[in-house]
């Protein structure tokens, strides 16, 4: 080790991609240790404390080595096969650097994998404000970028107040649909102060005014209710949530909703108050309690205890891959990105751990999986091709 790195130089080459083949190795040995020792995955609180765990580790070997005869100095191949370390492992890449997965051999060291060299994949963004709004008398209006939000009730406006559309001549049961393509997140506040975030490819389907006995809206993807109690002579006014698979009824609550077309199940995850998720067209449901989550397939509903916040990694930034399987993944990837995915010769229920931020190129979120060693891409255009 040359006694001009330290452990905070180390980690930021890591970080914005300096790092040489040794010192990328070194950080990331130091990485799974950190894991081996706190077997749970960090999540977005945890990420500082394991960064400054990892940092401390690093430093300590970085001192006792530079403090030891050179002859008396470990390789870095001892180093990668302690115990902790020689096993298959979750690469936790903390403090701007992503979490995925890397493979370590029984006896010997992985070999250097370089990103995913394809100039049209390292220049895929990824998604942002993105979404359109068709109204009641049949205009399209583009939402501005620069804003994430829109209000609507007799106008549709952002949130500084600048008003994009005014109902004129609609009634207040008109519906205006919002729309995010691939690649697209928008919030709408709808006229009873009730949030929804939509995720991409999906759309959102909403009166400009509610009326006194029912609030309805229709979803067909995947959205983030913050729904605001509402009364009316001291009765609540339910609010309902259409998909094609089911109808979840609420009287003031925090859920999310996943209902793609071209998904197979449909899951409603419950984080506070309750809802009752009942099957689209029948007089079957089920009534869920937080943390529980109500997955619809066919004409079944199972209700199951979740991790709430795995339902909710795209609205906190995340790509979720943890005992996700690589079909799962892809999805999202090809929806917050905007590409088209084809499989070749791989099993798509192969899982992986950890989570990857969603604001990342899409060449560095498929670097991360293909490190385990047991997947590869290949881009044409902005179509990618999975294999092994």
């Amino acid at each position: 080790m040359e006694k001009k790195h330290d452990a905070a130089t180390l980690i930021a080459k890591y970080q914005n991609g300096t790092a040489t083949a040794h010192e990328r190795a070194l950080v990331e040995a130091f990485m799974l240790i950190d894991l081996q020792e706190h077997p749970i995955l960090p999540d977005e609180e945890r990420i500082t404390y394991h960064n400054r765990q990892i940092a401390q580790k690093l430093k300590e070997y970085i001192q006792f080595e530079e403090n030891r005869p050179q002859k008396q100095r470990r390789s870095l191949r001892s180093v990668l096969q302690v115990p902790a370390v020689r096993v298959a492992a979750v690469l936790a890449l903390v403090s701007g650097i992503t979490v995925g997965t890397f493979l370590w051999k029984n006896d010997t060291p992985s070999p250097t994998l370089t990103p995913t060299s394809n100039e049209t994949m390292t220049t895929v963004k990824p998604g942002g404000n993105k979404a359109y709004v068709t109204t009641a008398d049949g205009q399209v209006i583009d939402l501005n970028e620069s804003h994430n939000t829109i209000r609507v009730g007799e106008d549709i406006a952002y949130n500084d107040g600048t008003v994009v559309w005014s109902a004129q001549q609609a009634t207040p049961a008109s519906r205006n649909t919002l729309h995010t393509p691939k690649g697209g997140n928008y919030t709408v506040v709808l006229s009873d102060g009730t949030q929804v975030m939509l995720n991409a490819s999906s759309k959102l389907s909403y009166p400009n005014r509610f009326d006194d006995t029912q609030r309805v809206v229709e979803l067909d993807g995947e959205a983030f209710f913050q729904v605001q109690p509402a009364l009316r002579q001291g009765k609540k006014i339910p609010f309902v949530v259409k998909t094609k698979s089911q109808e979840v009824e609420v009287l003031g609550t925090v859920f999310n909703i996943k209902d793609y077309n071209d998904e197979k199940a449909a899951k409603t995850t419950l984080v506070h108050g309750s809802v009752r998720v009942k099957l689209a067209n029948q007089n079957i449901s089920r009534l869920l309690s937080p943390g529980q989550e109500a997955i619809i397939s066919g004409s079944t509903i199972n209700r199951v205890a979740v991790d709430t916040s795995i339902a909710l990694d795209w609205k906190n930034g995340l790509i979720h891959l943890n005992e996700e399987n690589l079909a799962s993944i892809m999805k999202k990837i090809e929806r917050w990105y905007d590409v088209d995915v084809e499989f070749r010769d791989i099993d798509p229920q192969i899982r992986f751990g950890g989570s990857v931020s969603k604001y990342k190129n899409l060449s560095d979120v498929l670097h991360r999986l293909e490190l385990t060693g047991d997947v590869k891409f290949i881009s044409k255009g902005r179509r990618i091709i999975v294999t092994k």
